[in-house]
């Protein structure tokens, strides 16, 4: 498909039939192996703001795609726009990965909810949430409906599935709220009162707050901080978290992480110094996700075939782990 203009600057078009027109295609690519191989270009259906400078792109997809994601994977998200907003020069670096922040199965369309059940009438649509990282992901959030955005994939390891009885625990850092997000709703629709969900939230300020009220609605219980203290608990997550695995020795919790890889170390620290199962859904720069460019490394594995969800045993015994490493705002 050659793109020449987003489609709201060409003539006249109905966007629904464009969306259809384009889920169609990626139903075709996707149904053989699962996996899109190559970007495939989308309009964007929908650019809900959630707080300063993050933004949800949301694109229409097949009923497959939708209801065989799971939470932790992650997607290319390609912008196929240069810098000045034209499709003319080459934009090198221009495909990063992201992860679903939120999906919406069986809609009439972006706004309105038809069912929230696999195989009934409606439009399937997933949701990535970005935040202004840096030059791609700025220009991401910076998109309109009408433009384009090609994605790939979805790659990677998925969080594990939980059980009823059992207990969730999640801790997420800034943009990391997104793949947490995927996974209490995941456990909540499949279990729905057999499984409790614990959370903390952190994030820098209240301005960079986003995801709260979608977490309120699946949590049992929602705990927020903030580093300066305008909205929550003044400090990070781990001041909050010795309080909800304290009391849980019985093998039923299980803790899942996402963030910068300096709050996840304690976090997964304490979790395994409280004998809790853990997972961390690494933030790595990841160029190809077809595990050539040996970028992503952590340890002697691969974050993009056997991460981004990782066992948290495991990273703890790995040297290159708790560092700081540039955001690629997939797992967030």
């Amino acid at each position: 498909m050659s793109l020449r203009a987003p489609p709201h600057n060409r003539l006249p078009l109905d966007m629904s039939r464009l969306s259809d027109a384009c889920s169609l295609r990626l139903a075709l690519s996707f149904e053989p192996r699962k996996l899109i191989s190559a970007p495939i270009p989308l309009p964007l259906v929908e650019v809900q703001f959630e707080a300063e400078g993050i933004a949800t792109l949301w694109v229409q997809v097949p009923n497959s795609m939708a209801t065989q994601y799971r939470p932790g994977q992650y997607f290319m998200c390609w912008n196929p726009y240069d810098s000045t907003g034209g499709m003319s020069r080459p934009h090198f670096h221009s495909e990063k990965p992201y992860s679903v922040g939120d999906i919406r199965v069986g809609h009439s369309h972006a706004h309105q909810l038809v069912e929230a059940e696999t195989g009934r009438q409606g439009r399937d649509f997933l949701g990535f949430t970005i935040k202004d990282l840096g030059r791609q992901s700025g220009e991401l959030t910076r998109l309109s409906v009408g433009d384009w955005l090609a994605i790939r994939g979805p790659f990677g390891t998925a969080f594990p599935q939980m059980n009823a009885g059992e207990r969730l625990v999640l801790v997420s850092g800034g943009i990391g709220s997104t793949p947490m997000h995927m996974a209490a709703r995941e456990a909540r629709h499949r279990l729905g009162d057999d499984v409790r969900i614990e959370a903390i939230m952190g994030f820098r300020n209240a301005e960079e707050s986003h995801y709260v009220s979608r977490m309120e609605s699946i949590c049992d219980s929602l705990r927020i901080t903030t580093d300066d203290g305008s909205l929550g608990t003044q400090g990070f997550p781990t001041a909050l978290l010795p309080e909800l695995l304290g009391n849980y020795h019985d093998g039923r919790t299980v803790l899942l992480t996402c963030g910068p890889e300096p709050m996840m170390l304690p976090v997964l620290q304490m979790a395994v110094d409280s004998a809790i199962k853990c997972y961390a859904a690494m933030e790595r720069y990841l160029p190809c996700s077809m595990a050539v460019c040996g970028l992503c490394m952590v340890g002697d594995r691969l974050i993009c075939k056997d991460g981004p969800v990782m066992d948290g045993d495991w990273l703890l015994q790995q040297d290159d782990f708790g560092s700081s490493h540039g955001h690629w705002a997939a797992v967030g």
